[in-house]
């Protein structure tokens, strides 16, 4: 079996993480051999099963410390012989990039996960030296691989496209047959991009006409009490919900109508996915990959980010249109069963790794 190994910083419960350790899982054991490597603290109990850990730690990679940490990885992929090394975010592209390309490993890959919101101008100089190290480079979205083709200028058949994966079985469909009365959105409450403010806002609008409408905030961080803070303001602090952190998000969505993702900038996202295979309408900002996965109108709505107004609008038309919210919703299920099953993104994974020996 061909040895890969996947580096990333560490492991949590964001949307990139459970990509990864999906993938890891459901790699075929016969043909391949995944490692992980993690250069920060990271939650023992997330790290996939059947799958060599290196749990190594490397506070800062411009150190003599750092430095050593690399040439070591560099000496054990060479002795290893691993044909693979692909990376996740900016410190392990770095790390993992330098390492492999000091071994010769035959392919390196940097993943590409979000429009690069974060970075700064440092970042970007230190990834730009790095990005011609990789042999090749993977999007989770079209309009990812298309941002990073215009801003750092890598030729766009180096990027394969491979979009995320999801397990079908594990988000049953929900029949949403009566009214309109659970509205919700899924996020991290640590990343203002998330826009949960927004959401907020605009249910303080359609909250004026359809007070019996439930707003529930599924996911927890530091903005928690700001949040909740608006949604008082706004009039729904006691029809919101805030769930924090919790384990059982799809049997939490079975309750919804209607998901919101109102982000300012997305890759492609999980939550918009579970939305859609679980039942609920989707109303989703036109960012990132949201139109490659949705089409406005057809399994869904899309609206211009940061503006309130249209998403209340949207938002409300699927309160009083019970009939379309239902239509787009079972449009939406069709679509994700079609596209989007983990099948077909291990398969995509599984032949690009498959090529190294065609190079």
């Amino acid at each position: 079996p061909q040895k890969i190994l996947f580096v990333i910083d560490c492991l949590a419960r964001g949307g990139t993480e459970l990509q990864l350790t999906g993938l890891i899982d459901r790699l075929d054991r016969r043909a391949f051999t995944p490692y992980l490597c993690t250069i920060r603290k990271s939650d023992p109990s997330l790290t996939p099963k059947n799958c060599h850990h290196l749990a190594w730690n490397v506070p800062r990679l411009l150190s003599p410390g750092g430095m050593s940490k690399v040439w070591q990885l560099a000496r054990f992929l060479k002795r290893e012989k691993f044909t693979v090394v692909q990376t996740f975010f900016q410190d392990a592209t770095v790390f993992g990039g330098v390492a492999a390309r000091l071994a010769g490993t035959p392919m390196r890959l940097a993943s590409f996960r979000d429009m690069g919101f974060w970075r700064t101008r440092n970042q970007e100089l230190m990834l730009r030296r790095i990005y011609p190290m990789m042999t090749g480079f993977l999007a989770n979205a079209e309009v990812v691989r298309d941002h990073f083709v215009k801003t750092d200028g890598i030729d766009s058949e180096k990027i394969a496209v491979i979009y995320n994966g999801i397990e079908l079985d594990d988000l049953p469909w929900v029949e949403q047959e009566g009214p309109t009365l659970n509205i919700g959105i899924v996020g991290n409450l640590n990343r203002p991009v998330k826009r949960t403010d927004l959401f907020l806002r605009a249910a303080g609008i359609v909250a004026r006409k359809h007070p019996e409408i439930t707003w529930h905030v599924l996911g927890d961080g530091h903005l928690r009490q700001e949040l909740e803070n608006l949604a008082r303001d706004e009039g729904l602090g006691e029809r919101t919900i805030f769930t924090g952190n919790i384990q059982g998000v799809a049997e939490y969505l079975a309750k919804l109508q209607v998901g919101v993702l109102c982000s300012d900038s997305e890759g492609f996202s999980n939550a918009l996915l579970e939305y859609m295979l679980r039942g609920c309408a989707t109303v989703a900002t036109r960012v990132g990959g949201n139109p490659e996965a949705i089409t406005d109108g057809q399994s869904g709505l899309l609206v211009n980010p940061d503006n309130v107004e249209e998403l209340a609008e949207a938002m409300m038309k699927l309160v009083d249109d019970v009939p379309l919210r239902r239509d787009l919703a079972a449009r939406a299920r069709q679509t994700a069963c079609s596209r989007f099953g983990w099948d077909k993104c291990v398969a995509a994974h599984e032949a690009l790794y498959s090529g190294v020996h065609k190079n």
